[in-house]
């Protein structure tokens, strides 16, 4: 069978999504631009005043910090009491050391209040 053959998913005529290689300029612009904007924004490093980077920490490191379970930090990220991770890439993600060690400074107060 012929690639020619396979029905085009792009339904204009000369251009072919399944053909093995392709111009990137052959893609039609509504395509681009909606894979433009599936582009995610990556958060910039805070700089300190002692213009350090913060120290980042990543899951295996916050649960030696604060030795719970992924779905309990997960929980206390939704309920607000401890902070949300930011954008390492794409797919990794981490927490400012200075702020987990704020938010559970403020859980132990929370936990001598009761």
């Amino acid at each position: 069978m012929f690639i020619s053959a396979l029905p085009c998913p792009i339904k204009q005529p000369g251009v072919c999504l399944m053909k093995k290689s392709f111009a990137p300029e052959s893609v039609p612009r509504p395509v681009a631009a909606q894979v433009d904007t599936l582009k995610r924004p990556v958060a910039a490093p805070q700089v300190s005043p002692n213009n350090q980077v913060p120290r980042v920490i990543r899951m295996p490191d916050l649960q030696r910090i604060y030795p719970v379970g992924r779905t309990t930090i997960y929980e206390l990220i939704k309920a607000g009491k401890l902070p949300r991770p930011i954008a390492l890439s794409k797919r990794a993600r981490g927490w400012v050391l200075a702020e987990i060690e704020e938010c559970i400074a403020k859980l132990k107060v929370e936990a001598d209040d009761v």
